[in-house]
């Protein structure tokens, strides 16, 4: 479990989110220890804390989204930041994206952090906040082990403004420090069922990540099924509207009307988990047809990060592990589970029962792409197509979006976010990805 210090209270807020390394802030604000030093105060660093995970979130979302088969971008051919990251092309401009989202990251663990600290000195019997932010911080640890190479540097910034900088950290690692903010989470979110399953749900996450079944399928016992936990969206706060929205409206992002680079159809399936409008003509000059997605349709709409599906599907994903030859519909098994949460959900009626598709990898292809239906642009798709490649062997342009772009080149061969040393600055003790592979 990760030790909670109290330090002095000299708080930086940070309410920018873009720039090239910890000591290059654009917007940062000095509060005074009288500021602070009280129940209120800590109160307002949580506030600050919760605006920068939300922004983060999003981002990890959005783009992730991007870098995978869940959406598009078409305000250009593939030659903006976020058609390079659409294109999984190799360059200096997803490397430049990659960098603001981990700076974005940075910031908001830095910004979590001092909340946690000061609820613990000043408002101690918020304990439910403590675990929230404490839950927050293992999320964004999971975008980085999900989304990024393996070998992120954890740098951070103390009260008095010192810098402290961090050595690039294996994916392993990372995972096992989000295990222990979600642990973290759960000892002090017990009397608030809401949060203590935000964490069970992130802890599984994180040990299905690392490849160990069983034990995420027994984090999620006793998560019911209608648990939802959605960001802290607000329409009328800058910095927690659903960006997403104006992407939409904006950028011409949306869910391509076929197959992105061989992967799932979200829109030819008619599946009512991702509901979509359209099709409109974007802006890249190449007639490419896209679709909305009808949940993000205005800057208030929810965004989920964590659900009781979702735990239901950890259990159906343990249980494959656990009997590759389960061909049971019904029951405990892998394939009873997915049909028993799609007969009890919110889509009852409108989808079928599974039928056994016959064969292991089979298998895995249709609980993947149960996931990606129930999970559909919430920040989970990446990980799981790295997941794919790195647990169940199969190659990355297998899973990957590959093949001729719409403009005719190629996708490239990328198969995760690379925060450059740039992104780092001064930093010595990092000097790039351990691994770049899945």
């Amino acid at each position: 479990m990760i030790r909670l210090t109290s330090l002095p209270l000299v708080a930086l807020l940070f309410v920018g989110t873009a720039c090239d390394s910890l000591t290059d802030i654009t917007s940062v604000g000095v509060v005074q220890p009288s500021s602070v030093a009280s129940s209120q105060g800590a109160v307002a660093q949580y506030a600050g804390a919760v605006k920068h995970f939300v922004t983060a979130s999003l981002n990890a979302v959005e783009f992730s989204g991007l870098f995978a088969d869940e959406w598009i971008t078409t305000d250009s051919p593939g030659n903006s930041v976020g058609g390079y990251i659409d294109a999984r092309r190799p360059g200096t401009v997803a490397f430049q994206t990659g960098g603001l989202l981990f700076t974005g990251y940075s910031q908001a663990l830095i910004a979590l952090r001092f909340a946690s600290n000061g609820l613990q000195q000043f408002a101690p019997t918020r304990r439910a906040n403590i675990g929230q932010v404490l839950a927050y911080q293992g999320y964004l640890e999971l975008f980085l082990a999900e989304h990024f190479c393996s070998g992120v540097p954890f740098s951070t910034i103390d009260y008095d403004g010192t810098v402290r900088y961090g050595a690039a950290t294996d994916v392993v690692a990372t995972y096992n420090r989000a295990i222990a903010h979600f642990d973290s989470a759960a000892t002090f979110a017990t009397d608030s069922a809401r949060v203590l399953d935000l964490a069970r749900v992130g802890k599984a996450r994180a040990l299905l990540g690392l490849g160990r079944y069983p034990a995420a399928a027994a984090a999620v016992n006793g998560v019911p099924t209608s648990f939802v936990h959605h960001l802290d969206i607000s329409g009328s706060i800058a910095g927690q509207t659903n960006q997403m929205y104006n992407s939409i409206l904006l950028s011409f992002r949306g869910v391509p009307a076929a197959s992105e680079g061989g992967g799932i159809d979200f829109v030819g399936a008619r599946d009512p988990r991702v509901p979509t409008r359209g099709p409109i003509t974007g802006l890249d000059g190449l007639g490419t047809r896209i679709y909305e997605y009808s949940n993000y349709n205005s800057l208030a709409a929810p965004v989920l990060i964590a659900n009781g599906a979702e735990a239901r599907l950890i259990e159906a994903e343990a249980a494959l592990a656990g009997n590759n030859n389960d061909s049971a519909p019904t029951g405990n098994g892998w394939l009873g589970i997915l049909n028993a949460l799609r007969s009890g959900s919110a889509f009852a009626g409108q989808l079928p029962p599974l039928a056994d598709p016959g064969s292991y990898p089979a298998r895995v292809d249709l609980l993947f792409r149960e996931r990606a239906f129930w999970t559909f642009l919430t920040g989970h798709r990446m990980g799981d197509l790295r997941r794919l490649v790195r647990q169940y062997n199969r190659q990355a342009d297998a899973v990957f979006p590959h093949g001729p772009y719409r403009d005719g080149v190629p996708y490239g061969s990328e198969v995760n976010l690379i925060p450059p040393p740039i992104g780092e600055g001064p930093n010595t003790l990092y000097t790039g990805c351990i691994d770049r592979r899945a």
